[in-house]
C-alpha cells in the first residue's frame, strides 16, 4: 500500500487545518440515513475522525484497502460547525499481524485559542491483497443478557457509497476493489456506523463531553440491516445474522 514504507513508530503526519462544514455533516449524515438536522450548530464528534484521516492523505499514506478496528474519542467539548480546527497526530505503534500490518494512531484537535477540543486513537490494518481473505471480526460474546434494541439502522449501497464518494478507499463503494480484498461486497466505513452510537447517546442533545471506544469486529457491508442495542454503559450494533459488527463502550464525564 501506498505509504508503507513511511510508517514506522514515532511518524508525525503532516498538522491540517479541518472543520466539520455544515453542508458536509448534512450530507453523510443523510446518506447514513440520520437526521442531517438533529445536532443544530453542533457537529456530530464522529465528523472529527475526518480530520484524521485528512492529515493522514496529506502525509502520502494510502488509506485504499485500510479496515477500521478499533477508535476511541475524548470530546472534551462540543465542536461547532464550521469551526477551524488544527489536527496533529502521529503513529503511536504497529504490530505485524497474519493479515498484514496494524497501524495505531493518535491525533489532537486543538481551536483558534489552542485549547484542546478532542483527542482521538485509532487502529486500521493495512491487509495484505496477496492473502486474499478479508479480515475477521472478533468472536460474539456468548449469553450476554440485558441487551435491548433500541433503534434499527438499513444499510443502502447508495447510502453507504454516497457516504464514501470521496475515494480515499474504495473499499466502502466498489465491488470489484471490495472483491480484491476478500469480500463480498463493498463494506461501510466504520465511521458511519458510529454516527449511531453517537444518535443513541444525544437523544437530549449532544453531549459536551464525551469518552466514547469503539471495537470493530465484523464488515459492515452496505445491504445489513443493523440492530443497535444498548445495556447501561455499552451498545453494539448486531448484523442480521445475530453477530455483533462492532461494540461500544462509553462514559459522560
Amino acid at each position: 500500500m501506498q505509504g508503507d514504507e513511511l510508517l514506522e513508530e514515532g511518524f508525525v503526519f503532516e498538522t491540517v487545518e479541518f472543520a466539520v462544514e455544515r453542508a458536509f455533516q448534512e450530507a453523510k449524515l443523510r446518506a447514513a440515513g440520520i437526521d442531517a438536522g438533529r445536532y443544530g450548530d453542533l457537529a456530530d464528534p464522529t465528523f472529527l475522525g475526518h480530520g484524521a484521516l485528512k492529515a493522514m492523505h496529506e502525509s502520502g499514506i494510502s488509506l485504499l484497502g485500510q479496515v477500521h478496528m478499533t477508535q476511541r474519542f475524548r470530546l472534551r467539548r462540543a465542536a461547532r460547525l464550521d469551526e477551524p480546527l488544527t489536527v496533529a497526530g502521529g503513529v503511536t505503534r504497529i504490530e505485524d499481524v497474519p493479515r498484514g500490518r496494524r497501524v495505531w494512531c493518535r491525533f489532537r484537535y486543538v481551536d483558534g485559542e489552542g485549547r484542546e477540543v478532542c483527542e482521538t486513537e485509532r487502529s486500521g490494518l493495512r491487509p495484505d491483497p496477496a492473502r486474499r481473505r478479508g479480515p475477521g471480526g472478533g468472536a460474539a460474546a456468548p449469553g450476554e443478557e440485558g441487551f435491548r434494541e433500541v433503534a434499527e439502522h438499513p444499510l443502502m449501497p447508495e447510502g453507504v457509497a454516497a457516504y464514501s464518494d470521496d475515494t480515499l478507499n474504495a473499499i466502502h463503494n466498489d465491488p470489484e476493489v471490495a472483491a480484491r480484498y476478500g469480500f463480498r461486497a463493498p463494506i461501510a466505513a466504520g465511521l458511519m456506523g458510529i454516527h449511531y452510537y453517537i444518535a443513541a447517546l444525544s437523544g437530549e442533545g449532544m453531549p459536551e463531553r464525551l469518552d466514547l471506544s469503539i471495537r470493530f469486529l465484523r464488515p459492515m457491508f452496505w445491504d445489513d440491516r443493523l440492530s443497535l442495542q444498548r445495556r447501561n454503559g455499552r451498545m453494539r450494533l448486531v448484523n442480521p445474522e445475530g453477530k455483533p459488527v462492532s461494540e461500544a463502550e462509553f462514559s459522560l464525564p
